[in-house]
């Protein structure tokens, strides 16, 4: 395959906002490969999408369970020969918030055996397709729920949700992409953080997060769409939403 199209693999892509960014993304042209845990999911999108004119791939991803990650990339290797963005979307949020002093241990290994584990076990399997690649971008999904500078303002959203698992989590998850970023920094790779806001999906209490304000899939999905298709890849190191830079 000539290395003119945009291979663009997204985790968790079967539903969701993984399946908007693949939608999307698809009908700008790239080539999509849906890394999915729930494979019989997974196929009905790749159908779907496939019928919408997309060109569409499907490989088992469980970021939690290196074997799948090493096929997924060991396919997409045989197939294309590099890979161009990497979009580090499947995460968990494991459930209600939680005071710290009565969230279990059990419940925080399984928070970041996925989300801050799974995600930099994706990205360091897939450095070596993305620098065979002529440009490489590394997007995580994170969330303003991750910033300590909103979790410490009274003004914030977000100063009397105390999800201590998923918060923290997220919080690594930009640890990840600052470590990458300074990393990789100068290659033709970016990191970037990518925070959706607060959307509706199957992650979270849909009904009740739609009743509070919570925006679509189609809205959440705006700002990671802008960063993995834009052309100049200059972004490095930063953690934005729509309505611009999130602090750390």
């Amino acid at each position: 395959m000539s290395k003119e199209t945009i291979v663009t693999l997204i985790t968790g892509a079967e539903k969701g906002l993984g399946r908007e960014y693949a939608e999307q993304l698809g009908k700008k042209g790239q080539h999509i490969i849906i890394g999915a845990y729930d494979m019989e999911t997974g196929k009905k999108t790749q159908e779907a999408l496939s019928a919408e004119g997309i060109a569409v791939d499907l490989v088992h991803c469980d970021i939690t369970d290196q074997s799948t990650i090493d096929s997924a990339m060991a396919t997409i290797d045989k197939k294309f020969g590099y890979l161009n963005i990497l979009f580090n979307n499947a995460g968990i949020s494991g459930g209600a918030p939680k005071k710290p002093s009565e969230t279990s241990l059990a419940f925080l290994r399984k928070v970041f055996d996925t989300n801050f584990l799974g995600t930099t076990a994706m990205i360091q399997a897939a450095l070596p397709l993305l620098k065979k690649a002529p440009f490489g971008k590394i997007l995580n999904v994170s969330s303003e729920m991750g910033s300590l500078t909103a979790a410490m303002n009274p003004d914030s959203l977000f100063y009397h949700l105390n999800s201590f698992g998923y918060s923290a989590s997220k919080s690594a998850v930009n640890w990840i992409t600052v470590s990458f970023a300074k990393e990789l920094a100068e290659t033709s790779i970016t990191v970037n953080s990518v925070d959706p806001g607060m959307t509706a999906t199957d992650l979270v209490d849909k009904k009740s997060f739609e009743e509070h304000g919570a925006q679509s899939v189609s809205d959440g999905a705006r700002r990671g769409i802008e960063m993995a298709s834009d052309p100049k890849n200059d972004a490095n190191g930063t953690f934005t939403q729509e309505g611009g830079t999130v602090a750390w």
